[in-house]
């Protein structure tokens, strides 16, 4: 079956919208003279049968030859009087191939006032129930050939159709809003327009109310979805007149516009479609079928656009100064530059392997190396030692601890110091060469340092305060702890060498402790305490010389002791 709408290029063109329908206006008779302008590169070309000197006979020689070369005819009928609308229609010349498009014409009628008379030229051109129109021709059903029936005529003949009526009277243009819903295009004819009104065009130039006019007429017809047309006299007059009315390429707007500010709704975002949902990028309602994917609200308002292209980036003017330093001639070429001849630093000298005998090796002496931990006591033999420990460097990454020597890691602290050497050698390592010791052998070597504070932490649960106080090395069997009711008596030496520490603290308790309940004990980097409380009650703070902050801690806080 031929389908007739498609083979309408005119319709074609307003239906897409993405360009003006350009065309030309045939006022002298001749089927040669149709088929120079087809060829010409219009959409259209308008056989006028009113200011023309064209008769029926040669309308009809005019019609099928501008159709046969795939370009729409429009009719511009003598005047108005419906019966003429009947005889606007194509015959098909003797000895031409079919075209489907032969039967596709539009009527333009002129001189309209009134909508009556509108809906007069509608009913008269289309077949019921839309309009009035008798259908009886054989000659326009034969152009189609075996292909189309009666019924299939029928039904396409109106949508084929368009219908359009000229506004160029002052009573048209008072009730241009209540003429532009009725028909498929409204079209204006200045010239007239401009005499009814008052404001003839003379010289080629139009007063400000004419002009005012039409944009009237352009507003009335964009705003009823409709398309408006214009006779121009010359082809710059044409590319100025396609500006006032453009349609909008934004996705989800697609209007036609005259206002470049008037507010643009639309979807910045491409389209998606996923696993059946539809919906946009931009935004987050997703639909199943299409009719709801096209009346998704758009997201985003902005101004109408024309084109999807990016905006041209503004190119900065070069600065005068860079273009004068371009100018200048080439530096001369430097001699290369020779590296200096890399040095290897010298290693480190390696660690005393064993003890120098001519050294004495002090009372308490702890061995020197990783994870041993064996104590010198004066007076006793060397023979039979035995050295286990860890030749390599502590290792701690995420989380894990260990040593480099061997494979072993652990997670807590307490159980890295208790790691069992990897190593064996028959002799401590005590004092090493001795040098070590010797300078630390100045002015202040061996006394005490004494802290003054150190860093703690602390938290509670319902029934003990747990406070830990960070000091390594102390001297487990030197240090003392006394738990008193509310107060905590700590003395903390330490065994660091060659200049030990000494941390010496009475610290006042915010609450009651249970003495014979309290503990304590001694790690490697701290001192342990679970004070029992004696009431249960909350600590806001460790001390009672802190000021309490409102808060309850069950967790960890730090501080200095």
């Amino acid at each position: 079956m031929s389908n007739m709408l498609t083979s309408n290029r005119l319709k074609q063109v307003l239906s897409e919208g993405t360009r003006p329908a350009m065309g030309f206006w045939q006022m002298l008779p001749g089927a040669n003279l149709s088929r120079v302008l087809a060829r010409a590169g219009a959409d259209w070309v308008m056989v006028d049968c009113e200011h023309g000197n064209i008769d029926d006979a040669a309308m009809h020689e005019a019609v099928p030859a501008i159709a046969a070369l795939g370009v729409s005819p429009i009719v511009r009928l003598p005047d108005l009087h419906p019966w003429m609308v009947k005889r606007e229609r194509p015959a098909q010349p003797r000895g031409q191939p079919c075209q489907p498009s032969l039967t596709h014409f539009q009527i333009l009628v002129p001189l309209i006032r009134t909508a009556e008379e509108v809906k007069a030229v509608v009913a008269a051109a289309k077949f019921p129930p839309e309009g009035q129109r008798g259908f009886g021709s054989p000659f326009v059903l034969q152009n189609f050939g075996p292909g189309l029936s009666m019924t299939d005529y029928l039904q396409q003949a109106n949508e084929g159709l368009l219908t359009m009526v000229q506004v160029e009277t002052q009573e048209a243009l008072e009730s241009v809003e209540e003429i532009a819903p009725l028909v498929d295009v409204v079209f204006v004819g200045p010239f007239d327009l401009g005499n009814n009104i008052g404001h003839p065009i003379i010289g080629g130039k139009m007063d400000p109310e004419l002009d005012e006019a039409i944009t009237r007429i352009l507003k009335a017809t964009v705003a009823a979805g409709k398309k408006c047309g214009i006779y121009c006299s010359s082809g710059e007059e044409a590319r100025g007149q396609t500006v006032m009315a453009q349609k909008c390429v934004h996705q989800g707007c697609g209007k036609t516009f005259t206002d470049a500010d008037d507010i643009c709704r639309y979807h910045p975002g491409p389209p998606v479609f996923h696993e059946g949902q539809k919906g946009w990028k931009c935004c987050k309602p997703r639909v199943l079928t299409f009719e709801e994917f096209m009346a998704i609200e758009p997201c985003t308002e902005g101004k109408h656009s024309t084109t999807d292209l990016p905006p041209k980036v503004e190119k900065a003017e070069a600065d005068p100064t860079l273009l004068a330093a371009a100018n200048l001639p080439p530096p001369r070429p430097r001699a290369p530059v020779v590296a200096p001849q890399h040095i290897p630093t010298p290693p480190p000298p390696p660690p005393d392997s064993e003890d120098d005998e001519s050294v004495e090796i002090p009372d308490g002496r702890v061995c020197r190396r990783k994870a041993c931990g064996a104590t010198y006591h004066k007076g006793s033999g060397r023979e039979g030692e035995r050295c286990v420990h860890h030749p390599g460097a502590p290792i701690f990454h995420e989380g894990s601890k260990g040593y480099t020597c061997c494979k072993r890691r652990v997670l807590e602290f307490d159980q890295f110091m208790k790691i069992e050497g990897c190593r064996t050698k028959d002799r401590h390592l005590f004092v090493g060469s001795g040098k070590k010791d010797a300078a630390g052998k100045g002015p202040g070597a061996g006394e005490e340092e004494l802290l003054e504070t150190v860093r703690y932490d602390y938290y509670q649960t319902q029934t003990a305060v747990i406070a830990s106080f960070f000091l390594k090395k102390i001297d487990k069997e030197a240090a003392k702890v006394e738990f008193r009711e509310r107060k905590l008596a700590l003395d903390l030496p330490t065994m660091d060498a060659p200049r030990p520490k000494r941390y010496k603290a009475q610290v006042p308790l915010y609450g009651p402790i249970d003495t014979a309940k309290s503990s304590f004990k001694i790690l490697g980097t701290k001192l342990e305490v679970s004070l029992a409380k004696a009431d249960g009650s909350s600590w806001p703070v460790l001390r009672s010389d802190d000021r309490p902050t409102g808060e309850i801690f069950q967790t960890g806080r730090a501080g200095r002791a």
